[in-house]
């Protein structure tokens, strides 16, 4: 796993726009932090974990990039490259974003202990998106529109859900700090098995062709 992990970001070196990417996945990042903290003013809202969320997407995207190329293709190293590393990569991208996440929202509940219940549901609401992107990551870049597709209405549905059950989600969580523990733990426990489906999910897929629909637009041109 550690070793996976050690590839993936070896790999990014050799990725497509790598420099602009990063310099973008930075700015994104520092913005997330930035509204993650709007909490301490008691402004509870799910852009800054979406934004952070992003930027581990997008060292997703880069890894993807290099597995489009021929030489991925016709290297040994395929069925790894776009099966556990990236799953691996995921998952530790996402769980050093959902801890940032965390962190900030302690300091936001430290401060106005009164918002802890809602802070609670913000931060399970984070790691099921973080969760359902960690999956969409593992069909997107082989199957890009049907898996676009399925993403949408998931994450459509699942919000309706969620945002017509928040007020009761909040009630049930009223054990401070007791359930502030619980949901950071329920938030790995979903990242975790997201990064586990998102490695079985891509298993299955991995021999199927990469579709350049997938990849940036200037790398499109190239393949």
């Amino acid at each position: 796993m550690i070793n996976d992990l050690k590839l993936g970001f070896r790999t990014l070196k050799f990725a497509h726009a790598l420099k602009s990417t990063l310099a973008c996945g930075i700015l994104i990042a520092v913005l997330g932090v930035a509204m993650c903290f709007m909490g301490i003013l008691g402004v509870e809202n799910f852009m800054g974990g979406y934004f952070i969320m992003l930027t581990a997407l997008f060292l997703v995207q880069l890894l993807w990039s290099v597995n489009a190329s021929n030489l991925v293709q016709a290297s040994p190293m395929k069925k790894k490259l776009q099966t556990s590393v990236p799953a691996i990569l995921s998952t530790f991208c996402m769980t050093v974003g959902y801890v940032v996440v965390v962190l900030t929202e302690v300091i936001a509940a430290y401060i106005r202990p009164e918002r802890i219940c809602y802070i609670c549901v913000l931060i399970l609401f984070t790691a099921a998106v973080m969760g359902v992107v960690m999956l969409y990551e593992a069909a997107c870049y082989k199957y890009f529109f049907l898996a676009t597709l399925l993403f949408v209405t998931c994450f459509v549905v699942g919000y309706g859900y969620l945002m017509r059950g928040t007020e009761q989600l909040a009630e049930f969580m009223q054990y401070g700090w007791g359930s502030f523990a619980l949901t950071t733990v329920l938030g790995l426990v979903i990242l975790w098995v997201c990064g586990a489906l998102q490695y079985f999910i891509s298993l299955t897929i991995y021999k199927a062709p990469v579709s350049k629909h997938a990849q940036m637009a200037t790398l499109r041109r190239q393949l």
